[in-house]
Formats: structure tokens, sequence, C-alpha cells
């Protein structure tokens, strides 16, 4: 599983999967790194498939140049290069500061196709394990899927229905923020995410640590 880290000045957070955590006081001044460089930096614009390349790592950002194009302070950046596995990250929330987004990438194998495969049949089958309503096994289910490839939005999002559907709302929330960051552009997503009160200061449920 690929490895990102996000630092703010002497503070650090880690996070695995792709799924960004927001920071107290937010950020102003975006870097962007990846091993290996010159990856593009994709802004996903609401509505447009293709989003916005800002640039091409190492990059540096000024956030408040972004503003424009988020919804409600939340933005959603993927680092792509050809041949590697496309990396996402959910920043909920921008504000005054320096943001530092370090990428390890990691290559497109052989094993892909199988995996990507045997994990949407599992997610298919937790779909129906959902519509009969049994959560504890569709949960078991999902995290077979993920455990196979963990970059398939739809086994975030399906996650997140069962916790949401259970009224847990905080692990819904980081579900469908996993979710997000895979697929800006999955508007039922967001509808989940508001309907599990999310905002744009969440931090997707904090997985990361602070130093």
């Amino acid at each position: 599983m690929a490895f990102e880290r996000l630092q703010r000045r002497g503070k650090g957070i880690s996070v695995c999967a792709g799924l960004l955590v927001s920071l107290t006081s937010g950020c102003a001044t975006l870097t962007v790194t990846s091993k290996p460089s010159g990856a593009e930096v994709v802004l996903a614009i609401p509505g447009q498939e293709a989003g916005k390349v800002i640039g091409k790592t190492p990059l540096n950002q000024d956030l408040a140049e972004l503003k424009k194009y988020t919804n409600k302070n939340t933005i959603v950046l993927s680092i792509k290069r050809s041949g590697f596995i496309t990396q996402s990250f959910v920043v909920p929330n921008l504000g005054g500061g320096q943001l530092e987004i370090d990428a390890s990438l990691q290559p497109l194998g052989a094993d892909d196709a199988s995996s990507i495969n045997l994990a949407v049949r599992l997610i298919l089958e937790a779909e129906r394990q959902i519509i009969d309503r049994n959560f504890k096994e569709a949960l078991k289910t999902l995290e077979k899927a993920k455990a196979t490839n963990p970059f398939i939005a739809a086994a975030h999002m399906f996650e997140g229905m069962i916790y949401l559907l259970q009224n847990e709302k905080e692990k819904a929330r980081e579900a469908l923020f996993r979710a997000l960051a895979l697929d800006p552009q999955d508007t039922e997503v967001r509808s989940m995410l508001t309907d599990a009160g999310g905002t744009p200061t969440d931090t997707g449920g904090g997985r990361g640590k602070r130093k």
C-alpha cells in the first residue's frame, strides 16, 4: 500500500490509502512532492471529470488561488504519473499556514487487473448482503475487497452506507471521505457525507497521528 505524509511546520500527520486528514487551522501554502517526481497534480472540479492540472511535482502553490474551485473550502487533489497508481487526497479545511504532501507512488503491476476483478466480485457480493440487511457479513466482505485492492471507491462507499444505515455517523464519515478521495466526482458520496454530518472541517475520521 502506498504511504503518504502530510506535514505542517513542525507538526506531522501520517495517513495511508489516499485519505488526507485536515489540520486544525488549515493551510494557505501547498507544497507537493512525489517519488518519482514529475507527476501531475490534478485538482478535482465538481462537474468536470478530467479536473484541472495545476502543475507537476515538485510543486509550490498558493492555496488562495484554488479557493474558487473548492466546495465549501474543501479540495480534492490527485497525483498522477503514467505507469503508477494514482494517489488522491481530501483537504477539508483551507486557512493559514503551510501544508506539505509527500506521495510515494506505487508502480502498476501485472497483478492489478486480477486484484480489481476479485475486488469487484467481492463488492457485488457485499451489495447483495446489504440488500438482505446482512450488514455484519457485508462489512466482512468489504474488508476482503479493500485488502485485495484498496483503491476502488465503491468498497469504501458501501462501507459508509452501512454505517450510515446503522446511525454510526463518525464511522460513516471516515469511509465516505476515503471514497471521496478516490472518486472526487461521485455526487452520491457527497450526498451521503452530508447525511452523515460531514462538514468542511471534518478530518475524515482522524486516522492520522499528530507528532
